[in-house]
């Protein structure tokens, strides 16, 4: 238990309570007396400029961005009048990172009934999030996959949004972080504080989020090299080696085995992801937030429900269930097959719990016989 004072930007007293978070750059406090809030202090002295960040970050804050987010409500002093030791935020409780959802073995154990409509679902809702952060002239820079999180209705929520690019009467307040397996070619292997990030590079982000939710937890820039040595997916990202595009031979990849490919989809999506991984992108527009949506919504309207196996859905314009296929010749099962009653069925929990309870006590088990 913390149980220290620290002081809203107005000299309120705020008692800290047990630690509940911990990153690179500070600590996570839940608030004594406030359920509903969290507090971050800094593990290094915020300078000048981190405190007019979170003084615009405050100033901006919406309903929208609170609903969706862990957007700073206030900055905390370490005494009134005092200098800023952090910042106060929703607290977001009922949620898992969400490559705890597309990874196909966490998503068996963390999301047991989270089926492909599911996952189109939870990528539409991203989309949702990005289009709004953007809406208010607001970039995220570090998209990564730890700090969007989604719960079991598939609602999502964005945290670390004290790192993302905000702009104040034309003061920029750059992210100068990163995660480089979700850095978009063009800034691979620079140095990310002096960049000014734009839309267009949260949308590789984007895309790739999508593509993970989509393709089972692949990485677009994850297949077999067809060419000499190693491809670590920096490099892949950083010489635009989309593994699953249909030009394989130009860029030299395979997709990974067991696998569904972008004819597997709508032809929106090829186009989609083959425009957000191109060469051309660092320069014309990838796909964006708004785009995914709208292909997102119509592709959740054409799926099928598997003949032979209930939990699988697929686009169903396809021939057959590429599930089904994946599933034969990898051995894996991608869709628990979970025949539970849903919740406006007639299953009544109370009544067989009382027909559990009313069977008689058998007494005390026989002696075990001996020898």
């Amino acid at each position: 238990m913390r149980n220290e004072l620290v002081y809203t930007s107005a000299g309120s007293p705020i008692r800290l309570g047990r630690e509940i978070g911990r990153g690179g750059e500070g600590v996570v406090y839940e608030v004594e007396g406030r359920a509903e809030q969290v507090a971050k202090l800094y593990l290094q002295p915020v300078d000048s400029q981190k405190i007019a960040k979170l003084q615009t970050m405050v100033s901006k804050r919406t309903d929208a961005l609170a609903r969706l987010s862990a957007w700073p409500s206030d900055i905390l002093l370490k005494a009134p009048k005092g200098r800023v030791t952090g910042l106060l935020m929703k607290k977001i409780t009922g949620f898992r990172a969400i490559h705890e959802l597309y990874t196909p073995k966490s998503r068996l154990q963390e999301f047991p009934r989270a089926n492909w409509p599911f996952l189109v679902h939870v990528a539409a809702n991203v989309a949702r999030a990005f289009a709004l952060v953007h809406s208010y002239g607001v970039v995220i820079g570090d998209v990564n996959h730890g700090n969007i999180l989604v719960n079991g209705a598939g609602i999502t929520a964005l945290i670390d949004c004290d790192s993302y690019q905000v702009i104040n009467n034309g003061q920029k307040f750059i992210c100068e972080v990163g995660v480089s397996a979700y850095t978009p070619p063009e800034l691979q292997g620079k140095s990310l504080s002096s960049i000014v990030r734009t839309e267009n590079h949260d949308n590789f982000g984007l895309a790739l989020l999508v593509f993970h939710l989509l393709f089972m937890g692949r990485h677009p820039f994850a297949g077999r090299f067809l060419g000499v040595g190693e491809m670590p997916v920096e490099r892949a990202i950083r010489e635009y080696r989309f593994a699953f595009s249909t030009n394989s031979k130009a860029v030299q990849m395979a997709s990974p085995p067991n696998s569904i490919q972008l004819a597997d989809l709508p032809s929106t999506f090829a186009r989609y992801f083959e425009q957000a991984f191109s060469p051309a992108a660092a320069t014309a527009a990838r796909p964006d937030a708004q785009q995914w949506l709208n292909a997102l919504e119509s592709l959740a309207k054409e799926l099928a429900q598997c003949s032979r196996t209930s939990s699988h859905h697929y686009y169903k314009q396809l021939a057959s269930c590429p599930w089904c296929r994946i599933e034969k010749d990898s051995a894996l099962t991608l869709f628990l097959q979970l025949d539970w009653p849903s919740v406006d069925s007639n299953f009544n929990l109370t009544a067989v719990c009382s027909q559990i309870t009313s069977i008689p006590n058998p007494g005390t088990a026989p002696p075990l016989a001996t020898r």
